[in-house]
């Protein structure tokens, strides 16, 4: 399946469970993830990928610099993926 259908999917399941997307895609300079999320106050970035596709070395570079940050990186190939994901982050404190 095609990147942007899949990435069109988890928008869709994203906004549907409440949380606010941001879509940096065309937007944003080489590197950065795809998605940026809020959900539940936490900051979340995917970066979606093709399944058999991975986040090139510059793109893991800026998902280290995420989770340095405190922020959550994740490399996503389908809504299963996506789903996963945020279901990871319940139960996760934060202020």
């Amino acid at each position: 399946m095609l990147e942007s259908k899949i990435q069109k999917k988890v928008i869709e399941w994203l906004l549907s469970i409440g949380c606010k997307v941001i879509n940096l895609k065309s937007a944003t300079r080489k590197g950065n993830a795809d998605l940026v999320i809020c959900y539940t106050g936490l900051y979340v970035e995917f970066e979606m990928k093709q399944p058999g596709k991975h986040a090139t070395k510059l793109q893991k570079i800026k998902g280290d610099e995420t989770t340095d940050a405190q922020g959550y990186w994740f490399e996503i190939h389908s809504l299963e993926e996506a789903q996963e994901a945020i279901r990871s982050l319940h139960g996760i404190k934060h202020d």
